[in-house]
Protein backbone atom coordinates (compact mmCIF):
# COMPACT_ATOMS: atom_id res chain seq x y z
CA UNK A 1 0.00 0.00 0.00
CA UNK A 2 1.35 3.38 -0.75
CA UNK A 3 2.55 5.81 1.86
CA UNK A 4 0.18 8.57 3.12
CA UNK A 5 1.22 12.12 3.24
CA UNK A 6 0.05 14.12 6.11
CA UNK A 7 -1.49 17.66 4.97
CA UNK A 8 -2.08 21.06 6.59
CA UNK A 9 -4.77 23.41 5.52
CA UNK A 10 -3.55 27.34 6.02
CA UNK A 11 -6.35 29.55 5.89
CA UNK A 12 -5.29 33.66 5.98
CA UNK A 13 -8.18 35.57 6.61
CA UNK A 14 -8.81 39.54 7.00
CA UNK A 15 -12.28 40.63 8.76
CA UNK A 16 -13.63 37.49 6.75
CA UNK A 17 -16.33 36.90 9.89
CA UNK A 18 -19.07 36.64 7.70
CA UNK A 19 -17.22 33.43 5.72
CA UNK A 20 -14.66 31.97 7.95
CA UNK A 21 -16.49 29.31 9.58
CA UNK A 22 -17.81 27.77 6.73
CA UNK A 23 -14.34 27.83 4.82
CA UNK A 24 -13.34 25.93 8.16
CA UNK A 25 -16.57 23.63 8.14
CA UNK A 26 -15.35 22.31 4.73
CA UNK A 27 -11.97 21.40 5.61
CA UNK A 28 -13.07 19.51 8.73
CA UNK A 29 -16.01 17.87 6.86
CA UNK A 30 -13.55 16.27 4.42
CA UNK A 31 -13.70 12.29 3.23
CA UNK A 32 -9.52 12.68 4.03
CA UNK A 33 -9.51 15.30 7.40
CA UNK A 34 -6.35 17.23 6.79
CA UNK A 35 -3.99 16.99 9.96
CA UNK A 36 -3.57 20.60 10.28
CA UNK A 37 -6.19 23.48 10.03
CA UNK A 38 -3.60 26.87 10.79
CA UNK A 39 -5.85 30.28 10.44
CA UNK A 40 -3.79 33.56 10.18
CA UNK A 41 -5.60 36.20 11.27
CA UNK A 42 -3.90 39.27 8.99
CA UNK A 43 -4.53 42.12 11.57
CA UNK A 44 -8.56 41.46 11.29
CA UNK A 45 -10.89 43.72 13.52
CA UNK A 46 -13.87 42.03 13.41
CA UNK A 47 -14.53 38.61 15.28
CA UNK A 48 -12.46 36.29 12.62
CA UNK A 49 -10.23 35.26 15.48
CA UNK A 50 -13.17 34.60 18.44
CA UNK A 51 -14.68 32.52 15.63
CA UNK A 52 -11.44 30.66 14.79
CA UNK A 53 -10.92 30.00 18.36
CA UNK A 54 -14.38 28.37 18.63
CA UNK A 55 -12.69 25.23 16.51
CA UNK A 56 -10.55 23.02 18.90
CA UNK A 57 -8.86 21.66 15.94
CA UNK A 58 -7.55 24.62 14.53
CA UNK A 59 -4.55 26.60 15.25
CA UNK A 60 -4.59 30.39 15.39
CA UNK A 61 -1.89 32.80 14.61
CA UNK A 62 -2.46 36.27 14.93
CA UNK A 63 -0.40 39.03 13.50
CA UNK A 64 -0.42 42.10 12.19
CA UNK A 65 -2.04 43.52 8.86
CA UNK A 66 0.84 42.37 6.17
CA UNK A 67 -1.31 41.21 3.38
CA UNK A 68 -2.51 38.17 1.43
CA UNK A 69 1.31 36.58 0.81
CA UNK A 70 2.73 37.10 3.85
CA UNK A 71 -0.14 35.49 5.84
CA UNK A 72 0.03 32.71 3.73
CA UNK A 73 3.81 32.46 4.14
CA UNK A 74 3.61 33.09 8.01
CA UNK A 75 1.03 29.37 7.81
CA UNK A 76 3.76 27.63 5.42
CA UNK A 77 6.60 28.29 7.90
CA UNK A 78 5.03 26.49 11.42
CA UNK A 79 3.25 24.15 9.12
CA UNK A 80 4.39 20.35 9.87
CA UNK A 81 3.28 18.05 7.07
CA UNK A 82 4.13 16.94 4.02
CA UNK A 83 1.27 18.44 1.71
CA UNK A 84 -0.26 22.27 1.76
CA UNK A 85 -3.56 23.16 0.61
CA UNK A 86 -4.67 26.83 0.56
CA UNK A 87 -7.69 28.00 1.55
CA UNK A 88 -9.09 30.93 1.54
CA UNK A 89 -11.51 32.51 4.23
CA UNK A 90 -14.21 33.37 1.71
CA UNK A 91 -14.10 29.95 -0.07
CA UNK A 92 -15.40 26.14 0.22
CA UNK A 93 -14.23 22.96 -0.60
CA UNK A 94 -16.09 19.79 -1.66
CA UNK A 95 -15.84 16.54 0.75
CA UNK A 96 -14.07 14.93 -1.76
CA UNK A 97 -11.22 17.65 -2.53
CA UNK A 98 -8.87 16.39 -0.21
CA UNK A 99 -9.52 12.72 -0.82
CA UNK A 100 -8.76 12.98 -4.59
CA UNK A 101 -5.89 15.62 -4.35
CA UNK A 102 -3.93 14.25 -1.78
CA UNK A 103 -4.23 10.69 -3.64
CA UNK A 104 -2.10 11.91 -6.73
CA UNK A 105 0.46 13.00 -4.39
CA UNK A 106 0.51 9.38 -2.61
CA UNK A 107 0.60 7.75 -5.76
CA UNK A 108 3.14 9.62 -7.59
CA UNK A 109 6.07 10.92 -6.11
CA UNK A 110 6.93 12.79 -9.31
CA UNK A 111 4.13 15.14 -9.17
CA UNK A 112 4.83 18.24 -6.94
CA UNK A 113 1.39 19.65 -7.09
CA UNK A 114 -2.45 19.05 -7.86
CA UNK A 115 -5.05 21.86 -9.61
CA UNK A 116 -8.41 21.55 -10.11
CA UNK A 117 -11.76 23.39 -11.45
CA UNK A 118 -13.57 25.93 -9.64
CA UNK A 119 -17.47 26.07 -9.49
CA UNK A 120 -18.54 29.60 -8.60
CA UNK A 121 -21.33 30.59 -5.99
CA UNK A 122 -22.28 34.42 -6.32
CA UNK A 123 -23.97 36.06 -3.72
CA UNK A 124 -27.32 37.50 -4.93
CA UNK A 125 -27.14 40.79 -6.37
CA UNK A 126 -23.36 40.78 -5.93
CA UNK A 127 -21.70 42.69 -8.81
CA UNK A 128 -19.22 40.58 -10.41
CA UNK A 129 -16.12 41.16 -11.23
CA UNK A 130 -14.43 41.58 -14.37
CA UNK A 131 -13.10 38.18 -14.86
CA UNK A 132 -16.43 36.60 -14.18
CA UNK A 133 -18.08 36.04 -17.55
CA UNK A 134 -21.51 38.15 -17.78
CA UNK A 135 -23.46 34.30 -18.90
CA UNK A 136 -22.25 32.73 -15.69
CA UNK A 137 -24.75 31.80 -13.08
CA UNK A 138 -24.12 30.37 -9.66
CA UNK A 139 -23.48 27.11 -10.94
CA UNK A 140 -20.91 27.34 -13.26
CA UNK A 141 -17.97 25.65 -13.86
CA UNK A 142 -14.98 27.17 -15.14
CA UNK A 143 -12.22 25.41 -16.72
CA UNK A 144 -8.70 24.94 -14.95
CA UNK A 145 -8.13 28.29 -13.65
CA UNK A 146 -4.22 28.90 -13.73
CA UNK A 147 -5.27 32.69 -13.03
CA UNK A 148 -5.69 31.91 -9.21
CA UNK A 149 -3.76 28.43 -8.49
CA UNK A 150 -4.57 28.80 -4.84
CA UNK A 151 -7.05 26.18 -4.70
CA UNK A 152 -4.29 23.46 -4.95
CA UNK A 153 -2.39 21.13 -3.02
CA UNK A 154 1.56 20.43 -3.10
CA UNK A 155 4.55 19.09 -1.55
CA UNK A 156 5.61 21.22 1.74
CA UNK A 157 9.24 20.77 -0.39
CA UNK A 158 8.04 22.89 -2.96
CA UNK A 159 8.24 26.03 -0.94
CA UNK A 160 12.08 24.78 -0.12
CA UNK A 161 12.95 24.80 -3.98
CA UNK A 162 11.07 28.14 -5.19
CA UNK A 163 10.79 29.79 -2.36
CA UNK A 164 7.80 31.49 -0.07
CA UNK A 165 4.96 34.14 -1.94
CA UNK A 166 6.26 37.74 -2.92
CA UNK A 167 5.11 39.51 -0.17
CA UNK A 168 5.52 43.18 -2.15
CA UNK A 169 2.51 41.71 -4.13
CA UNK A 170 -0.95 42.34 -2.80
CA UNK A 171 -2.27 40.82 -6.25
CA UNK A 172 -1.16 38.09 -8.68
CA UNK A 173 1.59 36.69 -5.80
CA UNK A 174 -0.24 33.20 -6.51
CA UNK A 175 0.45 33.35 -10.32
CA UNK A 176 4.06 34.55 -9.70
CA UNK A 177 4.19 31.64 -7.22
CA UNK A 178 2.85 28.91 -9.27
CA UNK A 179 5.25 30.27 -12.40
CA UNK A 180 8.12 29.83 -10.52
CA UNK A 181 7.13 26.45 -9.81
CA UNK A 182 7.09 25.52 -13.70
CA UNK A 183 10.11 27.38 -14.58
CA UNK A 184 11.63 25.09 -12.06
CA UNK A 185 10.33 22.55 -13.56
CA UNK A 186 7.61 21.13 -11.28
CA UNK A 187 5.22 18.98 -12.49
CA UNK A 188 1.77 19.45 -11.96
CA UNK A 189 -1.71 17.53 -12.21
CA UNK A 190 -4.41 19.29 -13.97
CA UNK A 191 -7.70 17.60 -13.01
CA UNK A 192 -11.39 17.85 -14.29
CA UNK A 193 -12.68 17.38 -10.14
CA UNK A 194 -14.47 20.55 -8.86
CA UNK A 195 -11.97 20.99 -5.79
CA UNK A 196 -12.95 24.73 -4.66
CA UNK A 197 -15.89 26.36 -4.74
CA UNK A 198 -15.17 30.48 -4.63
CA UNK A 199 -17.39 32.60 -3.42
CA UNK A 200 -18.18 36.27 -5.66
CA UNK A 201 -19.32 38.75 -3.03
CA UNK A 202 -18.79 42.49 -3.02
CA UNK A 203 -15.92 42.35 -1.22
CA UNK A 204 -13.75 40.10 -3.55
CA UNK A 205 -10.09 41.97 -3.65
CA UNK A 206 -10.31 40.95 -7.82
CA UNK A 207 -13.09 43.73 -8.26
CA UNK A 208 -10.28 45.72 -8.99
CA UNK A 209 -9.57 45.28 -12.89
CA UNK A 210 -6.92 48.17 -12.72
CA UNK A 211 -4.74 46.61 -10.00
CA UNK A 212 -5.05 42.80 -11.22
CA UNK A 213 -3.96 44.02 -14.64
CA UNK A 214 -0.97 45.64 -12.98
CA UNK A 215 -0.70 42.46 -11.02
CA UNK A 216 -0.51 40.66 -14.22
CA UNK A 217 2.09 42.62 -15.60
CA UNK A 218 4.31 42.75 -13.06
CA UNK A 219 4.04 38.93 -12.95
CA UNK A 220 5.13 38.42 -16.83
CA UNK A 221 8.03 41.12 -16.29
CA UNK A 222 9.02 39.08 -13.29
CA UNK A 223 8.92 36.16 -15.68
CA UNK A 224 11.00 37.61 -18.33
CA UNK A 225 14.13 38.92 -16.26
CA UNK A 226 13.99 35.37 -14.43
CA UNK A 227 14.63 33.75 -18.14
CA UNK A 228 17.05 36.80 -18.92
CA UNK A 229 18.86 35.21 -15.71
CA UNK A 230 19.37 32.09 -17.10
Amino acid sequence: MSPVGTTAVIIPVFNGERFLGAAIESALGQTRVPEEIIVIDDGSTDRSAQIARGYAEVRLVQQANAGPAAARNAGIVIAESEYIALLDADDLWPENRMAIMAGILDRDPDVGGVLGRQRLLADPGAPLPPWVPVSTDPEAIDPVDLDRPTGFLVRRSLFDTVGPYDEAMIYGEDIDWYLRCVDAGVRWELIEDVTQIRRVHAANLTHDAEAVRRAHFQVLQKRAARRRAR
